[in-house]
């Protein structure tokens, strides 16, 4: 088995820090007999040179061998396109390149316009394709077709006739949920293939999520593509890696590349109080709203936008109002700011952690102020601190914490609640008289040894 991934190259900075990294990918295809081609992308935009929305640099493209002779060196001009709809635009950029079997150095430099200390230098090794390999690297686009006068722009790596909508970094939009793929497969009259290629989207931790046929090979005798436009709809907000298997009896050709999935975009604009925020008093004010979204696809979401594309959520989330003047409103904004200076006041752990991120502010955060509330800052000698806490509402939930250090770190030890765990050994951890509270309170805990009344 055969594993191929694109080269990535990842820039170093040559002068002052950026807020971006150049982020170059080069995918290589096989020129019979031995020439390897290489087709290469990255994106460019102002953020990441530091000079504001209009960029104007001047790239510069070295490929040396491992003798240090430069084979290729082109240098040309590029511009950031103007922004879109007030957002500002990043320009991206193509090369291409042939070399025989041997491996390279390949760098990319680009310097801002009147900002020579911005310089972004990216460099990584290059090896070319094996003579005898089957299949050149994956390419993932956002679609592929054929090309003609009318569509070549749309395109950004051409091979013959077919186009790819290749980009540095693959995105598939819920609006349209789908992705491009190509490779090459290189068979001849003497060695002909036969088999199915199919597609397996997997989680980046290996777990499979969907497995598609995608094209049948019947005794092929000569290089052909493989590509097409395959669906991923479905799929929830995050990070995915493509995985195209060739299978061809007992050989297998494995090639993977990354993707993400990107949830409906928050088209309208800030209002103004989301907007007058600093990013600083945007996260210590919102970074607490991941407690209180209860999908995982949401978290994820809120937790891959930037400043602006947070504002934008935040004003769908909160159905658009701002804070009542005075601080006495009850839509869902108002509470929810209530709840934070709450937690952050009342349960900030020890060496400065925030309330919320607090096993007591966590639960706060989602779910309020308790119905009932039991606290023992000073319970009979030889016992913990604990809390406990009740709320009423259907299905209602005990929640009991303690503090085991005895420095007003309080920890959740046990709860009624399915989603939250309890601790394995909790009635050892907690004081007799808190599980009596509990009972008290219409809870029975399950004690281990005991019979089916708790006792």
């Amino acid at each position: 088995m055969t594993l191929l991934i694109p080269v990535l190259l990842a820039a170093g900075l040559a002068g002052n820090p950026a807020q971006d990294s150049l982020r170059i990918v080069m995918y290589r295809t096989l020129y019979p007999p031995d020439v390897t081609v290489v087709d290469g992308l990255f994106r460019v935009d102002g953020a990441m040179l530091g000079t504001g929305p209009a960029c104007e640099y001047r790239v510069t493209l070295t490929v040396v061998d491992s003798s240090g002779t430069q084979l290729v060196k082109n240098e040309w001009d590029g511009a950031c396109p103007p922004p879109r709809d007030g957002q500002p635009m990043g320009a991206l950029e193509t090369f291409q390149f042939a070399v025989v079997p041997s491996k390279y150095t390949v760098q990319v430099a680009v310097e801002p316009k009147g900002h020579p200390q911005n310089r972004i230098l990216a460099k990584a090794g290059l090896e070319s394709l094996a003579t005898a390999i089957l299949a050149s690297d994956l390419i993932l686009g956002r679609r592929v077709g054929w090309v003609d006068s009318s569509s070549t722009g749309q395109y950004s790596i051409r091979r013959g006739k077919l186009g790819i909508a290749a980009a540095s970094e693959v995105v598939a939009q819920e609006s349209s949920p789908s992705i491009a793929y190509y490779l090459e497969v290189y068979a001849s009259a003497d060695r002909p293939l036969s088999g199915k290629l199919f597609g397996v989207i997997l989680r980046p931790d290996g777990r499979q999520m969907a497995r598609l046929e995608l094209q049948t090979l019947d005794s092929v005798a000569q290089s052909m593509p493989l590509a097409g436009n395959m669906s991923v709809e479905g799929l929830a907000t995050g990070e995915y890696v493509l995985e195209t298997r060739l299978e061809l009896g007992d050989t297998v050709l494995v090639r993977t590349h990354p993707f993400s999935m990107q949830g409906k975009m928050f088209a309208q604009a800030a209002p103004a109080y989301f907007a007058s925020l600093s990013p600083q008093d945007l996260a210590k004010l919102f970074d607490p709203v991941v407690m209180t979204l209860t999908r995982k696809t949401d978290r994820d979401l809120y937790a891959g936008l930037n400043a602006d594309g947070r504002r934008r959520f935040l004003q769908q989330y909160f159905g658009g109002v701002e804070p009542t003047p005075g601080g006495e409103g009850e839509n869902p904004l108002d509470l929810y700011l209530k709840r934070v200076e709450h937690v952050n006041r009342e349960y900030a752990g020890r060496g400065g952690e925030e309330g919320w991120r607090t096993d007591r502010g966590r639960i706060y955060m989602q779910r309020g102020a308790p119905n009932n509330r039991v606290a023992r800052p000073l319970p009979p000698e030889g016992a913990a601190p604990y809390e406990i806490w009740q709320y009423t509402a259907a299905p209602g939930y005990v929640f009991a914490f303690v503090d085991e250090a005895r420095i007003g770190s309080y920890r959740l030890i046990y709860t009624t609640d399915p989603n939250e765990p309890s601790l394995p050994d909790w009635e050892r951890r907690l004081a007799t008289e808190a599980v009596e509270e509990m009972i008290r309170m219409g809870a029975r805990p399950v004690i281990r040894g005991a019979g089916p009344d708790g006792r």
